[in-house]
């Protein structure tokens, strides 16, 4: 379909150019040709003179074939985001032709880009040009990043807060978390691509149109593609945020499976050793004396609860069921303290006789012991520790 877009007093109006017509074309200010057939294509090439390029023309990577220019026009191939209102927008082409009267669009997806372009210029008139028409759409196509980009930044800022600062009773589902930093790091990609496009772009055609457009019009080129290198470099750095909170998101998760592993292990480990008593007693012999014994049973029962003790005991004193941590208490019945910021541990001279672990909260009576003085030394002021009282 295309559409002539001609000048009037309050801006541009829209005009279908049916196949065979020519009158309107030498009026328009911006020809939109949008999913055009072969007929289509041939009858603007011939009206206007120019070589529109096809759909496989339009999607080439080399950035020559993207952005060239042939006698008096631009031809600039550009990036579009479609679906921006989802969380898995896609990339499309869209080729602007730009000459010194006239702007001809050529898409085959509808873009929200082109859609605001299009209810602008019908209120203004100050999009009489073609230059100005190309401004605002490459305009609208930033606004449009950079409220994706502002979008994706928030969506990372609430993941941070669930994942870091979660409550310790609630369940909460880290695979979906992931699937959702996921989706913000496919868009931070799409939004730095797009990006990088438009800056290179508005470079090219600033560099190659300085005869075909206005001073002012280079001067507001040049704004336009600091804003997007502006942006750009944010979108790198909101990626490096999103990589890093998937990082952390995925040692969270491999932290919780230890946990659970850790606690079948225990339980493996405790239950092994009534586990040999009770085979030990199983065996069918004949020679075997607690069998005939009266307290055989309840002996066997009394070994197997004390081998599991024991062992339980061990984990204790070997602090392996303790958990470092300033809001939980060790499994062996201290609490742990954080002190500045990071567990701070006792040492061998200061260690209190109470503590069952090296990182517990002392009594409230308690300080550290000062070393002992040398002679003829006034004997130093005892460590002041955060959020330990000094003694009185």
């Amino acid at each position: 379909m295309l559409t002539a877009w001609i000048p009037t007093e309050k801006g541009l109006r829209p005009i279908p150019l049916p196949s065979g017509v020519s009158d309107l074309v030498a009026q328009a200010v911006w020809i939109d040709a949008f999913e055009i057939t072969k007929e289509e294509e041939e009858h603007i090439e011939t009206i206007c003179g120019l070589d529109v390029p096809t759909r496989e023309e339009m999607q080439q990577l080399e950035v020559s074939n993207r952005l060239y220019r042939e006698g008096d026009a631009l031809y600039l191939s550009a990036l579009m985001l479609v679906k921006t209102e989802t969380d898995l927008p896609e990339s499309t082409h869209v080729t602007f032709v730009l000459t010194r009267k006239q702007l001809i669009t050529v898409r085959y997806v509808d873009t929200w880009s082109l859609r605001t372009v299009a209810a602008r210029v019908q209120k203004s008139a100050a999009y009489g040009s073609a230059e100005a028409v190309f401004l605002a759409a490459v305009e609208a196509t930033v606004e449009r990043l950079a409220d994706m980009l502002q979008r994706a930044s928030a969506d990372l800022e609430k993941a941070t807060v669930t994942v870091f600062s979660r409550d310790s009773g609630r369940v909460l589902d880290l695979q979906e978390v992931l699937r959702g930093i996921g989706r913000s790091g496919n868009v931070l990609g799409k939004i730095r691509e797009n990006l990088v496009d438009k800056t290179r772009l508005l470079g090219f055609a600033e560099h190659a149109g300085r005869d075909l457009v206005s001073p002012e019009t280079l001067a507001s080129m040049r704004t336009i593609a600091h804003d997007a290198q502006s942006l750009s470099d944010h979108a790198s750095y909101t990626a490096g945020k999103s990589s890093f909170l998937l990082d952390a998101t995925l040692g969270l998760i491999a932290f919780e499976q230890n946990r659970v592993i850790k606690i079948f292990s225990i339980a493996a480990v405790v239950f092994l050793p009534p586990t040999v008593v009770g085979t030990v007693y199983g065996m069918n012999f004949d020679h075997m004396p607690e069998l005939h014994w009266t307290f055989g049973y309840p002996f066997a029962l009394m070994l197997m609860v004390l081998s599991a003790v024991v062992t339980l005991f061990w984990f204790r004193m070997k602090r392996w069921l303790c958990r470092t941590s300033s809001a939980s208490r060790c499994w062996c019945g201290a609490s742990a303290v954080m002190a500045a910021g990071s567990p701070r541990r006792a040492s061998a001279t200061n260690r209190a006789p109470w503590s069952a672990c090296s990182t517990v909260r002392p009594p409230p009576n308690w300080a550290p012991t000062a070393p002992r003085p040398r002679a003829g030394r006034a004997p130093p002021a005892a460590p002041a520790i955060p959020g330990w009282p000094r003694a009185i």
